[in-house]
């Protein structure tokens, strides 16, 4: 899967947090031939750019793809005029098999049984005080494994609803977590994979509900599968991560005219693990994003990023401590921007584990150029002028363990490094500078 700067729909960007019916998120494609014989079908192509908000950026993006798929076609034609498709397919064939042994051989190593675990998305941006519960019961046997999701909630008027090829990649990715790195990854491994997802809930929607931040429920629905298992699995299963991708689209025009749409993905901490500190800042399960640099940004919109930082106190305590969120604060220097923030985590903190204690929440705030403040609920969709600055702070993993088992040593280092205050050091882990235990 590839992202495409916009794809139209109500805002710049195409991830509208107030999206009610799939109709508003975008121009919707069938599978269709593009081309034929090495040439673009003009017709199909006027249509597409005539829906998007940045038609050469998209025609950009659409070649660079025609050619990667070309590039691998080349590559996979040179294999096989150099050993034969016969082979290579019997070769292919064995890697998935080998694979698939592997697999069932670990899952079977698993104790036998259900394991469940339940979280929730903070909201689906229409409703902001309704919890949306995520729920995965994990059952193991012969090799095998299925989740079911009967316990989620119904599908949301908002658009967090997930597709079924959602709650699959989730189901791969934990996997993948479950039975080692050992095993090479190929589709083989997903063959014991069972889902159960009832129709008409948030994990199998029905049309035409709107389904454009589905990876904020996929990364959620990851999440319960693997922690499941925190108690069966505690060498491989982490607290919980903030698992929070924090999506900011920018769009709006130029003084000149200009149009422009810029995002920004902005991770959080992951969860601390059995012998571990968590990561701080870092994108964990079913997305692998590249943030961007802030010089990219300044360049490409009107914009100032005056603070980018690691947020201090975010990671969850323990004797091993939850990963950092991050903080980062923009101005506008001119002209309205239309903003899209597609938070999580602002109402439902990551967990720690075995005593470990949760994440920092997610916080964001408008201050505007008046002075007045307006705090974002998770999600929202509204203007910002010049002068106006949004301030962001990311959540923080789950801490491990009971964070009076936390050696001194690392809690002086990381009141040293600012991931912790003297103050949060002394409550929680009763930390005093003129100790002997922490003095150099």
């Amino acid at each position: 899967m590839v992202h495409h700067q916009d794809v139209g729909g109500m805002t710049p960007g195409s991830v509208p947090t107030n999206a009610t019916e799939i109709f508003q998120e975008g121009i919707r494609i069938p599978p269709l031939k593009l081309g034929l014989a090495g040439r673009i079908d003009g017709n199909l192509m006027e249509i597409l750019q005539l829906n998007v908000r940045l038609p050469d950026e998209f025609r950009g993006d659409i070649n660079s793809q025609i050619a990667a798929c070309n590039v691998g076609r080349r590559r996979l034609q040179g294999l096989c005029a150099g050993y034969g498709h016969g082979f290579l397919l019997a070769v292919f064939d064995s890697l998935l098999d080998r694979s698939e042994i592997m697999t069932r051989d670990a899952l079977g190593r698993i104790p036998s049984g259900e394991y469940r675990y339940t979280d929730y998305l903070d909201n689906d941006g229409i409703n902001i005080d309704q919890r949306i519960r995520i729920s995965v019961t994990a059952i193991i046997g012969d090799g095998e494994i299925t989740f079911d999701l009967d316990q989620s909630s119904e599908q949301v008027d908002g658009p967090f609803n997930c597709v079924p090829s959602g709650s699959l990649s989730a189901a791969c990715f934990a996997v993948r977590v479950l039975t080692g790195s050992d095993i090479p990854t190929n589709g083989g491994c997903f063959r014991p994979i069972h889902l159960k997802l009832p129709v008409g809930s948030i994990v199998n929607p029905t049309e035409p509900a709107p389904v454009n931040a589905r990876t904020s429920t996929i990364k959620r629905i990851a999440g319960c599968m693997v922690s499941a298992f925190q108690k069966v699995l505690p060498e491989k299963v982490t607290a919980d991560s903030a698992s929070e991708m924090l999506i900011l689209q920018f769009g709006g025009r130029h003084s000149e005219g200009r149009r422009f749409v810029v995002g920004e993905l902005i991770a959080s901490g992951s969860g601390a693990g059995i012998d571990s500190d968590g990561v701080d800042v870092i994108e964990t399960d079913v997305s692998n994003c590249m943030n961007l640099p802030v010089e990219a940004l300044e360049l490409a919109a009107p914009i100032r990023v005056h603070r980018f930082a690691l947020r201090r106190d975010s990671g969850g305590p323990g004797e091993f401590r939850g990963g950092l969120g991050v903080y980062r604060e923009y101005q506008v220097l001119e002209g309205e921007i239309k903003l899209t923030h597609r938070g999580e985590r602002h109402f439902c903190a990551a967990r720690g584990c075995r005593g470990g204690l949760e994440g920092a929440r997610s916080y964001s705030v408008i201050r505007r150029a008046s002075g007045t403040e307006e705090v974002i609920p998770s999600k929202i969709v509204t203007e910002l002028r010049v002068n106006d600055r949004l301030i962001i702070e990311t959540a923080g993993g789950g801490g491990y363990g009971d964070p009076s088992r936390r050696p001194r040593q690392r809690v002086l280092a990381d009141v040293r490094d600012g991931k912790i205050s003297e103050e949060s050091a002394a409550e929680i882990y009763e930390y005093d500078p003129r100790s002997p235990a922490t003095s150099e």
